[in-house]
């Protein structure tokens, strides 16, 4: 019978953990969508629930710590398809990051859907690629992940390039904000309690203000992946799709422009290019040209995220 006991123990333990793994329930419609409590989350206990249409150009995930609404907007002049995902997370909680080999971070690259997938990421976005600047012998920035300085050297002045290596750190309670490369390094972010710091740039918005981003090096149209602060735990993620025939891409002013209406009060670029990435539940948002799902093919370091199910 002492035998059986521990036996007996792990087994319910196993089963609890079952249980407590609750399935995201698809909804055919919006209008199936359960009442929330006063923050606008599911109250404890209820299954998550998610929309997507990609046809459309909609996706939507809630439960109790996570809000998550994602909207495709195409314009023809100029010829744009971006995508904004507006994400609400319960207070005490934090966007991360999912490094594809923890063991050697920023010295291996994984594809971005697989390490969605592979960790049931509900939100994902491409985030500073800094083990392309590792491999290439270049100042990293102040990287942090986990809480833990992985690289503490950035430029000492302000310079006009992309990236520049501005910094936007996320602290456990919610809290985010950006900083130029030489204001604040990742030592004294992680002193301050940070745990997620990227390094790019350039800062698209500061203090509710725009900055200058219309200048030659930041004029280009391109395909763009930046990430804004509205408040704490209510953030914005913004794509831009370019070198395609429904998007040509998009400058840092617009992008600028795009977090501004959105609300951002701070905002920043991120790596774009082939590393732009916004991935719902494992699956690309984005247009292919034939109208379907176009899978990212670049292997980067991590992702940003938020959420899991």
């Amino acid at each position: 019978m002492k035998r059986l006991l521990p036996l007996l123990l792990m087994l319910m333990l196993m089963l609890f953990a079952s249980a407590a793994l609750a399935t995201p329930v698809p909804l055919s419609d919006m209008s199936q969508l359960p009442e929330t409590n006063d923050e606008g989350f599911l109250p404890e206990g209820n299954d998550p629930v998610y929309y997507k249409d990609h046809t459309g150009g909609y996706w939507f995930y809630l439960d109790s710590t996570l809000r998550l609404e994602i909207t495709r907007t195409q314009t023809t002049k100029p010829l744009l398809t971006y995508y904004t995902a507006d994400i609400m997370l319960a207070k005490g909680t934090s966007m991360y990051t999912i490094t594809y080999n923890p063991e050697r971070p920023g010295r291996t690259n994984g594809l971005p859907q697989t390490m969605a997938l592979n960790n049931n990421v509900v939100y994902a976005q491409s985030g500073d690629f800094y083990s392309y600047r590792v491999s290439n012998d270049r100042y990293p920035g102040n990287i942090v992940r986990d809480g833990k300085v992985l690289y503490n050297k950035s430029y000492s002045k302000l310079i006009d390039a992309i990236p520049n290596l501005a910094t936007i750190g996320f602290f456990p309670s919610g809290k985010a904000e950006v900083n130029e490369a030489f204001e604040m390094s990742a030592k004294e972010y992680v002193e301050r309690g940070a745990t997620t710091v990227l390094a790019f740039g350039p800062i698209l918005i500061r203090d509710g203000e725009l900055t200058d981003v219309d200048k030659d090096e930041y004029n280009h149209t391109e395909p763009r992946s930046c990430f804004g602060i509205v408040e704490p735990n209510h953030f914005v993620g913004l794509l831009v799709e370019g070198r395609k025939n429904h998007s040509d891409g998009a400058d840092l002013t617009t992008c600028a422009q795009i977090l501004y209406d959105m609300g951002c009060m701070e905002a920043i670029n991120l790596d774009g290019g082939n590393t732009a990435a916004m991935l719902f539940m494992g699956e690309s948002v984005q247009l292919a040209n034939n109208g379907g799902v176009d899978v990212n093919d670049r292997a980067i370091p991590d992702i940003l995220c938020a959420g899991t199910y």
